[in-house]
């Protein structure tokens, strides 16, 4: 039979590893709070600036645009103020490991007959491949007017227009709501007869609060609608 001193031994020990484990947890009493900060001090252009592991891609597509004098409006357009921004990582441009990056989505047809690749079709590796006027409807497009933040969006689908909007291309908007639940996620362009491939975008990081605008970061490119997928879905 045991004795009450066998019995309380191991419960002063287990009673001492519980108070030595509270201890490493919290030194006192007192609440830390913490919170988000979503602020970022700067410009839109100087944050993708500051991180060109994330944004080297879209970085050299506005450079690449840029050196044509037809479209110096593009670079000024992220140091304009009051509008949404969405910025492209680099897995939505340059990727070619991932099927969905424009890269791999808008191949080109080698033209060049002196190339071991003449007529073939080929994922991009370079901008300069490309039109700049087709580059420059693409950094346009993804620039919506007006901030569209949590502070003003809810679980009503609106079409924002974008700086892609002209008088040949009145359909270059942006379909954006927050989800009707808990979690809340922002989507992009999830309106009926969307690509499968492109249905259910939602920003990586969404609204980052910039000195000049609000900034969605994107895992995916957006693709224009049309007036009919327009009118389907008001």
């Amino acid at each position: 039979m045991k004795s009450i001193k066998q019995y309380i031994l191991p419960i002063a020990a287990l009673c001492s590893l519980t108070f030595a484990a509270c201890n490493k947890l919290q030194d006192g009493f007192d609440y830390n709070k913490s919170y988000y900060d979503n602020k970022v001090d700067m410009t839109v252009y100087d944050f993708m600036k500051s991180k060109p592991e994330l944004f080297s891609g879209m970085l050299a597509a506005i450079d690449y645009v840029d050196q044509d004098a037809n479209y110096k409006d593009v670079k000024a357009m992220y140091t304009s103020t009051g509008n949404t921004f969405l910025l492209l990582h680099n897995t939505a441009l340059i990727n070619l490991e991932d099927a969905n990056s424009y890269f791999m989505q808008k191949r080109f047809l080698v033209t060049d007959p002196t190339s071991p690749d003449y007529n073939k079709t080929l994922a991009g590796t370079d901008w300069s491949q490309y039109k700049r006027e087709d580059i420059a409807e693409l950094l346009r497009y993804h620039v919506m007017k007006g901030r569209q933040e949590y502070a003003n969006l809810n679980s009503t689908p609106r079409w924002v227009n974008t700086f892609a909007i002209s008088a040949t291309n009145d359909s270059a908007k942006i379909h954006i709501y927050l989800q009707g639940t808990r979690d809340g996620f922002l989507f992009i362009n999830n309106y009926i007869g969307a690509p499968s491939t492109f249905l259910e975008v939602k920003p990586r990081t969404p609204n980052l609060l910039a000195t000049n605008g609000v900034i969605h970061v994107m895992n995916r490119f957006a693709v224009e609608p049309t007036r009919q997928i327009i009118a389907n879905n008001k």
